[in-house]
């Protein structure tokens, strides 16, 4: 029971950690932003999923082969998608912060 591990066990993890670079903050991303990038890598991966199974591919089998050769197919919209959601949020952070009443759609404060 008291053989002593559990206490000194966190040490050598706790050092691993010192060495790290911190993250930086997560950004408020603007989804909206972003939308027609996910769809497009949707629709890719519709087709092929399709194409496949039309061709005999087993339902399963064509689900995970479209989502691994739309990926490939796709990571370069990945970036671009990236980095449209970043400047769309700097260009937000540079305009300040949003009014209090916006992005509540249409409307008053019925």
């Amino acid at each position: 029971m008291g053989d002593g591990r559990s206490a000194g066990g966190g040490q050598s993890g706790d050092a691993g950690r010192a060495g790290r670079r911190e993250r930086p903050p997560m950004q408020d991303v603007d989804l909206r932003v972003q939308l027609p990038y996910f769809l497009i890598r949707l629709a890719a991966l519709v087709v092929i999923t399709v194409v496949l199974a039309v061709v005999g591919v087993n339902l399963l089998l064509s689900v995970l082969i479209g989502f691994a050769v739309a990926g490939l197919l796709t990571w370069p919209l990945g970036r671009m998608q990236r980095r449209a959601a970043q400047r769309a949020a700097a260009a937000r952070g540079a305009a300040g912060p949003p009014p209090p009443g916006a992005g509540k759609g249409k409307g008053g404060s019925a």
